[in-house]
């Protein structure tokens, strides 16, 4: 798949009530500090752009990693063939536009301008063709400082933050404009700047920094000299990343499909960090206020990230897996806990402390092994200190550490106690691969905590309050409470670190898998509980209708899997395979709910490959269902993995025999098998092998 084969309007037709991805038409480089996209409403809201509106508002500079975080650092570039007021709103055709990774391409109608941009990671171009001599505008809401122009550049300062721990974090934007161009007239009014291009055609070049005005100008330096060499290059990087994995499939919208999530699992984390003209790697520390060595990422939730695309980069991209592992450990440096939501510090949201999960899946797998002794230290060190900021830690921290759970007084009490139990574990992980059995017996211990909050009486998840007793009027169907977006359907399944204990307590395999069904099988009903009232990821369950499967939210994302972990691998692939024909696509209406961060892009590669990380910390992988032909993945050390397929149609839902280099497979490979290479190969039939 090339690089223009992608659109970025995946999972971009959303509002705040509905969401089919919450996504955005970001185009950059994989990973990189800035995005450049469309914006079609002057609005003040995080849902700025839709896939279907005609109006054009300028091409946004952005950071926003989803609108329920909004975005920081902002800026939009619009260019004007005449005086027109603040404000303007033209009009494109969306239908007749590019939108790729590398490259965005429309004409605005209203004055006839045609619009090209490239972006690279830390700068890119912006080109601009008319009949009638330009003029630049730039809009910037809240603070902005135009810092300094000279004859061909201006620098602005801009300090428009949805949150951050230092109140004057800044980001520096230095532009580079045409010959004919006159910065030195712009004037800065209510954070709007006109600049008169005096051409017909101009490119504009910018880059940015967050270190300051004269890094911005060492980032601008480094860009190359033409529009066409930045694209080149811009577009390389993209198709390094999807020649990775050569598909070969007779349904080439499954094969679509796969590559523009392909292209979502390469947009987050976000570069943080900069290098300056003497090659030193820096970042800019908001907790300190000051500049500090060393690398750095944002843009990132691990609640939702931790489960599926962190294990996608340890088998496909190591190297920036271990980059992304010092940066975090950047973080705990400077805040003194490690992250759990960055963008772009801090900002304290879902439960858990689930950036565990990315350092024991590390561990296992021999990524940033050197990193570990501090990590199991910052581990620790969140497991076992109350911190008086409620942004940093685990909260509830002294009624688990007392108790055993998280009692119910405290809101998402369920699912603070299962992330908890589960951290343990992870923590007696590190501890296993550092020899320090002593620890490792400990966390091990206690991440049996998941038992104290299950209810026999209903073979699920059940808040229990401070007196030990559990809490009156249980409703399963219930949202809210001791559950974080979902109920007890959704949240009670998350004691990744010990199924079988999990099946045990349920009665056993047969009596697990009977409630397996019950959850996919009962309808798609919800009662808005404590929520009071109906939250987009209410209707998106019931939209999708797989019973209280919701895939459409994170907790529900390895549900379909437990199937296969209780011995009903029929289960596993009957649902897995419904859920890829049935619920993503390549279009607007890609996702079933939140993409997060390439979360759930990353459960649509794992799930069509036939395999799922059940358990990050654990080093396996659960087989589900092959989805394509043949798949060879170049791995990083030079090792090639192969998964074909055989008699790969829709009505064939399941797996008859399935092989690895030759020698039958159960439910499950591991990563080092994985990794070494060799062939996987599976063939479909119509009815479930006998029992």
């Amino acid at each position: 798949m090339q690089t223009s084969d992608i659109d970025t309007r995946i999972g971009t037709a959303n509002t705040g009530s509905f969401s089919h991805g919450n996504t955005l038409p970001l185009t950059g480089v994989p990973f990189g500090m800035n995005y450049l996209s469309v914006q079609s409403v002057n609005e003040d809201t995080a849902w700025w752009f839709d896939p279907t509106e005609p109006q054009f508002t300028g091409i946004r500079l952005t950071h926003q990693p989803s609108p329920w975080i909004n975005d920081f650092q902002h800026l939009q570039f619009l260019a004007l063939t005449q005086a027109i007021a603040p404000n303007f709103e033209g009009d494109y055709r969306p239908q007749e536009a590019t939108f790729a990774p590398d490259y965005l391409r429309l004409v605005e109608q209203t004055q006839g301008v045609t619009y090209e941009a490239t972006n690279s990671t830390t700068g890119g171009a912006l080109r601009f063709t008319a009949s009638n001599h330009l003029t630049l505008r730039l809009t910037m809401p809240k603070r902005v400082t135009l810092v300094e122009t000279t004859t061909h550049t201006l620098t602005l300062a801009l300090q428009n933050f949805s949150a951050c721990i230092d109140p004057d974090f800044t980001m520096w934007c230095t532009l580079r404009l045409p010959d004919t161009a006159e910065p030195a007239t712009a004037r800065l009014v209510d954070g709007q700047l006109d600049v008169a291009l005096n051409t017909n055609q101009a490119t504009v070049w910018f880059a940015t920094s967050f270190i300051s005005a004269a890094q911005a100008a060492v980032n601008l330096n480094r860009l190359p000299a033409s529009f066409e060499e930045l694209r080149a290059a811009d577009a390389a990087a993209w198709q390094a990343k999807f020649d990775l994995i050569a598909i070969t499939d007779h349904h080439p919208q499954r094969v679509a499909t796969f590559y523009h999530n392909l292209y979502r699992a390469l947009l987050f984390p976000m570069q943080f960090y900069e290098t300056t003209e003497t090659g030193e790697t820096v970042h800019y520390d908001t907790t300190s206020r000051t500049v500090r060595p060393g690398k750095l990422f944002t843009n990132n939730g691990f609640w939702d990230t931790y489960k599926t695309a962190y294990p996608f980069y340890s088998l496909l991209l190591p190297t920036e897996y271990h980059n992304f592992l010092e940066g975090f450990l950047n973080s705990y440096r400077e805040t003194g806990f490690l992250p759990r939501w960055l963008s772009p510090d801090e900002r304290g949201m879902m439960p858990g402390t689930m950036v565990d999960a990315v350092i024991a899946d590390a561990a296992v797998k021999q990524i940033g092994s050197e990193l570990m002794p501090e990590f199991l230290t910052a581990m620790i060190h969140g497991a076992e200190t109350v911190s008086d900021d409620v942004r940093y830690g685990r909260e509830g921290l002294a009624d688990y550490l007392k108790l055993g759970y998280v009692p119910a007084e405290i809101d998402e009490s369920v699912n603070k106690t299962l992330d908890y139990a589960y951290s343990d574990w992870l923590i007696s992980v590190v501890a296993g691969t550092l020899n320090d059995t002593a620890t490792q017996a400990k966390y091990a211990t206690r991440s049996q905590n998941y038992r104290k909050l299950f209810d026999p009486a209903v073979g699920l998840m059940h808040p229990r309050l401070r007196n030990g007793e559990f809490t009156p009027n249980f409703d399963p169907l219930d949202w809210g409470s001791g559950y974080t977006e979902g109920s007890a359907w959704q949240n009670s399944f998350a004691v990744y670190q010990d199924l079988p204990g999990l099946i045990e307590l349920t009665g056993g395999s047969a009596a697990f898998t009977a409630q397996l069904h019950r959850l996919v099988n009962q309808p798609s009903t919800y009662h808005v509980g404590t929520y009071r009232g109906v939250i987009h990821e209410m209707r998106e369950m019931a939209a999708l209708d797989f019973g209280q499967l919701a895939i459409s939210n994170q907790p529900s994302f390895h549900l379909p899997y437990l199937f296969a972990v209780a011995g009903d691998a029929a289960g596993t692939q009957l649902t897995v395979k419904q859920l890829l024909l049935t619920a993503f696509n390549a279009g607007p209406t890609g996702y079933p709910g939140d993409e997060d961060n390439g979360s759930m892009s990353s459960w649509y590669l794992w799930s069509s490959l036939g395999l799922y990380p059940v358990t990050p910390g654990s080093g396996e992988y659960v087989l589900g269902i092959p989805f394509f032909d043949a798949v060879t993945i170049h791995l990083p050390n030079d090792k090639t993995l192969t998964i074909t397929t055989a008699n790969n149609h829709n009505h064939m839902q399941f797996v008859g025999l399935r092989t690895f280099n030759g020698a039958d497979l159960g439910t499950s490979i591991s990563h080092d098998a994985l990794a070494s290479g060799g062939t996987l190969a599976s063939r479909l039939q119509l009815l479930p092998n006998p029992r």
